[in-house]
């Protein structure tokens, strides 16, 4: 009897022992993480990830029709806008978190998109096309129509070649002054538009970023400026790729070099 008895009280305070034990989230990589909690209960909550693209030229915020000195001539902007594609995020255990369903079309007003809840502590690197990748550049057909696609046409500003060549990359349309007057007029314009997957360019950079807080943003840099560096604008002011394919290409070689970390 007197061992039963021992045996009960060893139970229960074996047992009281370990519901007492403070619960809470135990993974290191979420935002309310609890160095405290002994027991995990399903609370841990992982940061909002966002990436955001700051449009400069030279140091000036980007500005659709603001006058813009480019190459030493005055410069305004009617559209400019390009997708991302093939985002990849390396996280500091060294896996990588691929997101091939994203296909941001970035403009100005429209700058940044959500990425994913994530459970990571830091951002090693991130990785992404300007363009649409090869794979469904060559599927246009299946997308265009597909109004629940990222990949829908877009109206009015569209951004394909037609049903048969692809999706456009990049585009910018403007003006550009041509008789020195000072002033960008509608009869001199400029249409630049980058497609083909030839043309698909990557950028990359090493972040080692702390993600901190419920939500945080990776943030990157387009210099349109460094885009145009070595176009003579004012005489090189079309292509569509298929007609003018150098200077397409020009243009397509310029992207890494525009991008930056703040």
């Amino acid at each position: 009897m007197k061992h039963r008895q021992v045996l009960f009280f060893c139970c229960t305070v074996l047992i009281f022992a370990r519901c007492t034990r403070p619960v809470g989230c135990i993974d290191q990589s979420a935002y309310n993480y609890d160095p405290d909690a002994a027991v995990a209960n399903a609370s841990c909550r992982y940061p909002s990830l966002y990436l955001s693209f700051e449009l400069l030229v030279d140091s000036l915020p980007f500005e659709i029709n603001r006058i813009y000195s480019i190459n030493g001539s005055a410069t305004a902007f009617k559209q400019f806008q390009f997708y991302v594609s093939s985002i990849n995020i390396k996280k500091e255990s060294g896996d990588s978190l691929y997101l091939p369903a994203l296909y941001p079309l970035i403009k100005a007003g429209q700058q940044q998109f959500f990425l994913s809840e994530i459970g990571l502590t830091s951002v090693q690197k991130i990785q992404f096309d300007i363009g649409v990748d090869a794979v469904n550049n060559d599927q246009i057909t299946n997308f265009l129509t597909n109004a629940a696609h990222p990949l829908f046409i877009q109206v009015p500003d569209t951004m394909h070649f037609n049903f048969n060549d692809g999706y456009i990359f990049l585009k910018m349309l403007g003006k550009i002054d041509r008789n020195a007057d000072g002033i960008p007029n509608e009869n001199e314009s400029f249409d630049l538009r980058i497609g083909t997957n030839s043309l698909l360019r990557s950028v990359q950079f090493n972040l080692d970023k702390a993600i901190k807080g419920p939500s945080d943003t990776l943030r990157v840099q387009l210099n349109i400026a460094n885009l145009l560096q070595g176009i003579d604008l004012p005489q090189e002011s079309y292509t569509n790729s298929n007609q003018n394919i150098g200077l397409a290409t020009r243009l397509a070689d310029n992207i890494a070099a525009a991008f930056s970390i703040p």
